[in-house]
């Protein structure tokens, strides 16, 4: 007999969608219903700080070409907004009235844009979420004038090397002693700033921006808490994002920094489940609660709803998270749990240090690699970081690769 249950998925980004993919793939015979908050077709993010801001596409790449998306059966319901659930009558409300009635809900609404309330309502200040924002963006990357960056996470370093290939006169501000120092580290942060610099960046750390300064509706300069002044043509903000789950406060679903699910995505609530960017899933490798803002671990944990709802047996979420950005014709890869605070020895796998390897450990285990164009051995360590290999193990492979590569290693106090 046919499944002649309905699902609704709410968010129509990478989770939503691979969802709504993998269960016709499983032969979910039931109803498939997608609901978007945005008009535009589905379509995949990366792209967005990269070639969208250089300028080489117009628009992101699509997630399913229309044919693809027609052969899938689903009710696709784009630029419609939910704003809230009853898990009692199994509804989900619709903004500006209307309900969709569930028989199981995914939760796959990602997460939104921090935002700098300090810049009022600039209109040459932005966030970089969606491909209206950087179709903003890559306007003003275009004429190559003084563009300012927020914050220099994985999204706000993409964004200043973009704007910089591109030929703009680029300052990074981050209030921490380097870019992304709290997640990989003070060496790795210290090497992103390095690259940053030789390209010409004006990389400011340590300190933030006091006063946005106005030009009528425009943003002209920004006034940092070392006093000096650094006149823009437009800002980019990138102070990370927030889990988009307000729509489901008062359903009972449980909410702590991300939907609460367990290691197959279920949340408190029967029949509920959430995937991606709005999810704080449970790692059955390693124990731990963390929402992951990773593709990789979105696709996967999508797969293992869609496993879940279809019938099929259950999977549970126990991969080595895995997460890649392109700076300046690099590509940096990370798999595992890079730590800030754990021990971290450095390789430099070749004799001018531009591609250097990072090994986390904690009590002798590594728990984290991060390579600069080190495809191939990144590769080959996710399999020791899994298997939660010694480190001296995880050392003797690399010096087996490139032996005469120097080290050292930092362990915090």
């Amino acid at each position: 007999m046919a499944d002649m249950r309905q699902v609704v998925v709410v968010g129509a980004g990478l989770g939503g969608m691979t969802v709504a993919e993998e269960l016709r793939r499983l032969g979910f015979g039931g109803s498939v219903v997608v609901v978007g908050a945005e008009a535009e077709p589905p379509y995949d993010r990366p792209p967005l700080s990269k070639e969208v801001l250089k300028g080489t596409r117009a628009n992101p790449p699509l997630l399913r070409e229309p044919k693809e998306l027609d052969a899938l059966g689903l009710d696709l319901r784009l630029g419609t907004v939910a704003r809230g659930v009853d898990t009692k009558a199994r509804r989900v409300h619709l903004q500006g009235g209307g309900e969709l009635p569930y028989d199981v809900l995914v939760i796959a609404t990602g997460a939104r844009a921090r935002r700098w309330e300090a810049a009022g309502a600039a209109a040459n200040v932005w966030t970089l979420r969606t491909s209206q924002d950087a179709a903003h963006i890559a306007a003003a990357v275009a004429g190559r004038g003084r563009i300012g960056v927020l914050g220099a996470g994985f999204i706000g370093c993409e964004v200043a090397a973009s704007a910089r290939e591109t030929g703009c006169d680029v300052t990074l501000v981050e209030v921490r002693s380097a870019p992304l120092a709290h997640a990989l580290g003070p060496e790795a942060g210290a090497e992103i700033a390095r690259r940053h610099r030789a390209a010409g960046v004006d990389v400011r750390c340590g300190v933030t921006i006091d006063e946005a300064v106005l030009d009528g509706e425009n943003l002209s300069a920004v006034r940092l808490s070392d006093g000096r002044s650094v006149a823009l043509d437009a800002l980019v903000v990138g102070l990370g994002v927030v889990p988009d789950t307000e729509w489901v406060e008062g359903s009972g679903i449980a909410v702590d920094d991300g939907v609460v699910c367990d290691a197959s995505g279920r949340t408190s609530h029967e029949d509920v489940y959430a995937v991606g960017d709005a999810a704080r899933w449970v790692n059955a490798r390693t124990g731990r609660h963390r929402r992951i803002e990773h593709w990789t671990t979105t696709t996967e944990q999508a797969a293992i709803v869609a496993s879940g709802i279809a019938g099929h047996e259950r999977r549970v979420l126990d991969e080595v998270p895995y997460f890649w950005s392109d700076q300046y014709g690099t590509k940096i890869q990370c798999v595992g749990e890079p730590d800030a605070g754990a021990d971290i020895t450095v390789r430099m796998t070749d004799a001018g240090g531009d591609r250097p390897l990072y090994l986390y450990s904690r009590h002798g285990e590594l728990t984290g690699v991060l390579g600069f164009g080190l495809a191939r051995v990144v590769t080959r360590l996710r399999a020791l970081v899994a298997e939660r290999a010694a480190l001296g193990n995880a050392l003797d492979m690399v010096d087996g690769l490139h032996p005469q590569a120097p080290s050292r290693t930092n362990s915090p106090a």
